[in-house]
């Protein structure tokens, strides 16, 4: 079974501080980080050796409760993106 993780929002490496279940070293986690829109890591990403790979996570539009849609950004956003690819 394979898991994509979110990394994080703290802007920190997790391979010193760890953040689970995205730091587990195993081979059916993808560990991911958010991009910014010039695709570099966005500033609020968390990093590291553990981090496999990052994707958008910066104003993403996303849907809300009550038939709404708005931005959001974070990790969670860039592992939807992920899960997609993977599937």
């Amino acid at each position: 079974m394979l898991f994509v993780c979110a990394a994080g929002n703290s802007g920190m490496n997790i391979d010193e501080t760890p953040v689970y279940p995205a730091s587990y070293n195993l081979d059916n986690i993808i560990s991911v980080g958010a991009s910014n829109d010039r695709d570099y890591l966005a500033y609020f990403s968390n990093y590291g050796e553990n981090v496999d790979i990052a994707a958008n996570g910066y104003k993403v539009q996303s849907s809300f409760v009550n038939d709404n849609y708005g931005i959001m950004m974070g990790t969670s956003m860039s592992t939807a993106y992920v899960s997609g690819v993977a599937a």
